[in-house]
């Protein structure tokens, strides 16, 4: 999900267990819902202690484990503040913006489908 959405995926990986990853739950719950309206932001909570971890891309050695990797693939690890200001702020300052002429292209694209389908509608 991480490598292939291609999307800029903020991860934790954290412990159930784990006091400091209690405390960020609701935090990255109240960013997730910041984005949620945004397709190209995903918050993505793994269990660390029930999941396989890529150590080949990730370096895990306590919790909460805070990645980001942005739609072209950059990858780092989140150092900042645990508030939702802080980590807002390193997703809008490390995303990738999706590209406007790809997006006006497509609403060109649906706008020509709608109108040839009320052409065909007509006869």
């Amino acid at each position: 999900m991480v490598f292939n959405s291609g999307k800029n995926v903020l991860l934790d990986f954290y412990a159930p267990w784990c006091g400091h990853c209690q405390k960020l739950a609701p935090i990255l719950e109240e960013v997730a819902i910041s984005f949620e309206k945004d397709p190209d932001v995903l918050i993505v909570k793994l269990d660390a202690t029930a999941n396989d971890v890529p150590n080949d891309s990730f370096e895990v050695l306590g919790f909460p484990t805070i990645y980001f990797r942005s739609a072209s693939g950059n990858l780092s690890q989140y150092y900042g503040g645990r508030t939702k200001e802080d980590i807002l702020q390193f997703i809008q300052e490390n995303r990738d913006k999706p590209a406007e002429s790809t997006s006006t292209e497509s609403q060109a694209i649906k706008s020509e489908s709608v109108k040839e389908a009320s052409v065909k509608d007509e006869l």
